[in-house]
């Protein structure tokens, strides 16, 4: 609860710590951050004179993407290695960026922005990009075995959709809680979101929002979600007053 902007949690591997973006009161220039919840630390990830967003770790967690705003505004993915956050690597044909969710070691799904926000897959090897669908929302999820991309698309109703990335067929899985787009997967594909300071669980065997934990009374609203790759954890972004 300091004076600043802390968002995106992204849990390590082991679900003991997680990476965030941060924004002092007094600048506007954001860097990646890393959280460790047992030693009670945080340490300051990137030092650069531009802005990074949406710190995900790759799936064999050796290099940490993030999105960066360069010196002429351009929105780019950037790959930093997790042993040596000094270097950080453009990745070419992501222009235009605005979030991401790593889909293997070598793709991304990206939200593009553009006169209509689309979603595309690029391979990072070869720079090959995929157009997938367009008027999507900015939370992209993959499941935890990564078979499936979970994603929010914005037509007269906003509904989540799962691409099956095996042979790239998109299915509605359900409306989203009026309001709301941030979602989280859980181990049994399950999904969590929030509204007005309540957290809500969606499954198929209970094909409904359910109430699941009144967070009001002590976090206020909230809305990001993340959850540990040990499905034990969730980490959300609280707020008051307009939605950061």
């Amino acid at each position: 609860r300091r004076n600043g902007y802390d968002n995106q949690p992204f849990f390590s591997q082991d679900g003991l710590s997680f990476y965030f973006t941060a924004i002092n009161k007094d600048t506007t220039q954001s860097d990646i951050y890393r959280c460790d919840m047992f030693r009670k630390t945080i340490v300051k990830v990137t030092a650069t004179p531009t802005s990074e967003y949406s710190p995900q770790l790759s799936p064999d967690g050796t290099m940490l993407g993030v999105v960066r705003v360069d010196a002429d505004s351009g929105q780019r993915f950037y790959s930093i290695p997790v042993n040596d956050s000094r270097i950080s690597l453009h990745i070419d044909h992501s222009d235009s960026i605005g979030y991401f969710a790593w889909l293997t070691d070598s793709t991304i799904a990206m939200f593009i922005l553009g006169k209509t926000n689309s979603l595309q897959i690029l391979n990072t090897i070869s720079g090959e990009r995929t157009y997938i669908a367009p008027s999507i929302g900015r939370c992209l999820k993959t499941d935890f075995m990564r078979e499936n991309l979970y994603f929010t698309k914005k037509d007269i109703d906003t509904t989540i959709q799962r691409l099956h990335l095996a042979d790239l067929k998109i299915e509605k899985v359900t409306d989203v809680i009026a309001g709301s787009e941030d979602f989280a997967v859980l181990k049994d594909n399950s999904l969590l979101m929030g509204k007005s300071g309540m957290l809500y669980h969606w499954s198929t065997a209970q094909p409904t929002w359910k109430l699941v934990a009144d967070f009001k009374p002590s976090l206020t609203d909230f809305y990001r979600i993340s959850v540990s790759p040990t499905n034990d954890r969730i980490a959300v972004v609280a707020f008051t007053g307009k939605k950061p």
